[in-house]
């Protein structure tokens, strides 16, 4: 992608009115908040693309990105797209027999793990059954590969790391800092 297609697609993500932008400013703001996750994923990112920031990604770097692709999924279990409910706890609990801590939230390794697949219904980030989302492998390698084009050029931050997100009806209010990568 050319500096002026990352551009409108980084406007597109971060100011955009549709589920795939919103959902990548959630992205770009946990990875902000998250520095040993940032540190991690772009350690991945390094070592598949080099020092090339502008080749093409290919379907063989896709299926290299696993640890962008946990980012993703961990953020979809957090805010899923189609929220009813969040998956977080600010208060200690104990709920069927388990010890549920407060403030652990952003965990992109739980989808690390080797045969790694969550309880049926469970993982929501495209509804489910019948009715889930039929466009839910393209949305998924176009945030994964959004991810890697953006962040092997660019190093993004949150403006006020105290800062928490905004959401107002169909957007994200997200304020961030964007500066070529060394």
């Amino acid at each position: 992608m050319t500096d002026t297609e990352i551009r409108v697609n980084l406007f597109d993500g971060l100011l955009g009115v549709n589920k795939t932008a919103n959902m990548f400013s959630f992205i770009i703001y946990y990875i902000s908040r998250n520095p040993d996750v940032k540190k991690k994923m772009l350690k991945e990112i390094d070592s598949i693309f080099q020092d090339d920031k502008i080749r093409p990604i290919t379907k063989d770097d896709y299926y290299s990105l696993s640890y962008c692709e946990a980012i993703v999924k961990e953020v979809a279990r957090i805010l899923p797209a189609m929220r009813s409910f969040s998956r977080y706890t600010d208060k200690s609990d104990k709920i069927a027999g388990y010890q549920w801590p407060a403030d652990i939230l952003f965990n992109p390794d739980r989808w690390m793990v080797e045969n790694f697949e969550p309880k049926k219904n469970s993982f929501i980030m495209f509804g489910g059954g019948l009715r889930s989302c039929p466009g839910r492998k393209l949305v998924m390698i176009e945030l994964v590969c959004f991810i890697a084009l953006l962040f092997r050029k660019y190093d993004v931050n949150l403006v006020d790391m105290n800062s928490l997100i905004k959401c107002k009806a169909d957007y994200v209010k997200l304020i961030v800092e964007i500066k070529p990568r060394n």
